[in-house]
């Protein structure tokens, strides 16, 4: 078999088994390790793979951030699911943070219309716009808006975490794998670790399609969270395997 045929045969097994290792690809193409190596680097060169602390996986398989319409466009019933289970939370004057999301939007579609008052911050232009209507306290954090998305981000976004404690913070996140939770940029990573240790209870927001995807930046292991909010296709196995970590809802 040719080198190039020994390349797509990886290809094609990461297309079926989404991680494997250096070890298991050998035996698969019945090859030593260090000629595995030697094409999985000339693969990484190209952008198709990607090394991970568990093996190679497909580029397609990573999660990059897509635009809010599109965003939006996806999930949309599970998005709004999760979002009524989210509020089920929140009480009367508490203080609350709404990271930037297409499922966090649709929280605060509901918060906008709770007859309670409430403190509402938010690093989401998207969210405040729909908010600014509401009888609520909204506060944006500050810093800049990323284009397309809507989410703010730099060092006023990071200067306002830092300086804040809230009751609940609502995270969300563009991928969950192997027991985490991961961003697209080390920055965006670095202010959701902020969310999360800026709230006194802490909820992940997260809908069935971000599992088993990668993205560049680790955030912070699932454990961190005081509980999973899920949609109901979630498959059993999932919901067993992040129950070790801390309570699906």
């Amino acid at each position: 078999m040719s080198k190039e045929s020994r390349k797509s045969k990886i290809i094609e097994f990461l297309s079926e088994h989404e991680t494997l290792t250096i070890t298991s690809i050998a035996k698969l193409l019945e090859v030593s390790e260090m000629t595995v190596r030697r094409y999985l680097k000339e693969l990484e060169d190209d952008g198709i793979v990607l090394g991970t602390n568990n093996g190679y996986m497909l580029m397609d398989n990573i999660t990059t951030e897509l635009p809010f319409f599109k965003k939006q466009l996806v999930k949309v019933d599970e998005k709004k699911e999760i979002a009524i289970k989210a509020l089920s939370f929140i009480k009367p004057n508490d203080h609350i943070f709404l990271d930037a999301g297409t499922t966090t939007f649709e929280l605060a579609k509901l918060l906008k219309d709770v007859n309670f008052p409430l403190t509402i911050a938010t690093n989401d232009i998207k969210s405040s716009s729909i908010l600014v209507d509401s009888h609520h306290t909204v506060i944006l954090t500050g810093g800049i808006i990323q284009n397309n998305v809507g989410s703010m981000y730099g060092v006023h976004t990071i200067k306002y975490l830092e300086e804040s404690k809230f009751d609940i913070s609502f995270v969300a996140t563009e991928a969950v794998f192997d027991g985490s939770i991961y961003a697209p940029t080390r920055e965006k990573a670095f202010i959701k670790k902020l969310m999360i240790d800026s709230g006194y209870s802490s909820y992940l927001l997260v809908d069935d399609s971000k599992f088993d995807r990668y993205s560049y930046s680790k955030i912070a292991s699932l454990d961190k969270f005081d509980g999973i909010v899920v949609n109901s296709e979630l498959d059993g196995a999932t919901k067993n395997y992040i129950q070790q970590f801390t309570k699906v809802i």
